[in-house]
């Protein structure tokens, strides 16, 4: 069920106007160093969620974790929905890999080598140091700015310009050194991640060559990937004499992680791309991935049976195939039929147990069978309830699990539950909402119940920024 999750909303806040002048200029180089990091990327992009493609990607990357000596169910990988070839990490041991990565990536090879590298940041501490360096490097900008304002006020207007300018150029010289000092140490380490997993170090290769021939193009035109991770041909030299003599270089990819790549490209296509778009990239195409692409495309025109048909088609050439179950369910709920969309679901989470996005596919549409009245209704949203906690026990930050739950202990009649789910969801959301819902949930939940307790929580924490 590939979804668009979190907008990472920016909070805006007003600045008092006497602090508008000063922030010009002190901020100048925080802005232009802040110009050469990808973090707004993950705030600026929505972030999709998809159970294939965060799978696929865990597999990549968890030989390198585990070569890393870093816990793999510690590490955090989303994908962000932005066609730009990029990846980046933030928020300490957090991945996060655009979509465009994954299309532009002939083989899987070259997103483990991207992999790597971002591995390599992570067990450099290059985050907690770069903050640090940051900080360092505003020093010399502010004081020049002082300066400058200084000689400005008093009739030197040029120099003032100058000390501004300058001081601000020596700050942005600086981190950049220290920037790519960074970059070399994580290059370093993916080779020998590489090296230590048995893999061939040609894709990182490949897509290091293709982004240094960007630097002669336009901002406008690179990939955030290629300003973030400043590219020179002595960088593409160097990862090609740290590969020499690496017994592994001839090693590919198994066909089996082909395909599986090959079958994301297809969903990222169907989902992503207009339907039309897909239709005419497959057009005379009968692979897996074609057909998998165009089903989506279907479904998104409304042609359900056109859809199910090239989906049952797929499951006869691969039964065992949980992913092709969940777009078959996810299709009928979509379709407003979530009766057919059960035994789909049920056949994917058999396949895949431990799947929360496969749990919460499932008891949505249970849900949706259970809005009626009468006994069997009520066991059908116990069910479904059942099946949210356990997505939860695997997810547990989940907001779509917690609002599905709300409606489900809301058709059970429980309101002080539904609430209390209500304030999950919105806590999970960053809303200032969590506490409004968790005060009317406190008043009608046990006391002492696990439900309570982190009612109460949410109710002493700091209040949010943001609300509907």
């Amino acid at each position: 069920m590939m979804k668009r999750w979190f907008p990472f909303p920016l909070a805006r806040r007003r600045q008092p106007a006497g602090l508008v002048l000063t922030l010009a200029f002190t901020l100048a180089v925080t802005l232009a160093v802040a110009l050469c990091l990808p973090f707004g990327a993950a705030q600026a992009q929505g972030v999709v969620r998809d159970g294939e493609i965060e799978k696929l990607l865990r597999d990549y990357s968890k030989p390198l974790l585990h070569a890393a000596g870093l816990e793999p169910q510690r590490i955090g990988i989303a994908v962000i929905n932005d066609r730009r070839l990029n990846a980046f990490v933030t928020n300490g041991q957090n991945m996060f890999i655009h979509t465009g990565l994954i299309l532009e990536a002939e083989e899987p090879n070259m997103v483990i080598g991207v992999l790597a590298h971002e591995i390599g940041h992570i067990t450099g501490g290059h985050l907690a140091r770069g903050s640090e360096a940051r900080a360092n490097s505003q020093g010399p900008a502010i004081i020049g700015t002082i300066l400058g304002l200084g000689s400005i006020l008093a009739g030197a207007g040029d120099i003032g310009i100058a000390l501004i300018t300058g001081s601000q150029q020596i700050a942005l010289r600086n981190y950049l050194t220290y920037n790519r000092g960074q970059e070399a140490a994580a290059d370093n380490t993916a080779l020998q991640l590489l090296d230590a997993t048995g893999q061939s170090t040609e894709g990182i290769i490949g897509m290091m060559d293709t982004l240094a021939n960007q630097e002669i193009l336009s901002e406008a035109y690179q990939d955030p990937y290629a300003r973030s991770h400043p590219m020179s041909r002595d960088r593409v030299n160097a990862y090609r004499a740290g590969a020499e003599g690496s017994p592994y270089q001839e090693v590919r990819d198994s066909d089996a992680l082909i395909f599986r790549h090959q079958m994301a490209q297809g969903k990222i296509y169907g989902f992503l791309d207009s339907p039309t778009v897909t239709l005419r990239r497959y057009r005379n195409d009968e692979s897996a991935p074609a057909r998998y692409g165009r089903a989506i495309a279907f479904y998104r025109q409304g042609l359900r049976e056109e859809a199910v048909q090239l989906i049952d088609g797929l499951l006869r050439d691969m039964p065992d195939n949980p992913w092709l179950y969940e777009l078959k369910g996810q299709i009928y709920y979509e379709t407003g039929q979530a009766q057919n969309g059960i035994a789909p679901y049920q056949k994917s989470v058999e396949l895949q147990p431990d799947e929360p996005l496969l749990l919460i596919g499932l008891a949505s549409c249970q849900l949706g069978v259970g809005q009626s009245g009468g006994r069997a209704h009520r066991d059908i949203n116990r069910r479904a309830v059942g099946n949210l906690k356990k997505a939860l026990r695997l997810d547990p930050s989940n907001p779509t699990a917690y609002l599905q739950m709300s409606k489900g202990y809301g058709q059970l009649g429980d309101t002080a539950l539904a609430q209390y789910a209500l304030a999950e969801y919105h806590a999970a959301l960053g809303s200032r909402e969590a506490k409004y819902h968790a005060k009317r949930a406190a008043k009608g939940l046990k006391k002492g119940s696990v439900e309570y307790i982190r009612t109460i929580d949410i109710l002493s924490g700091p209040d949010k920024p943001n609300s509907r």
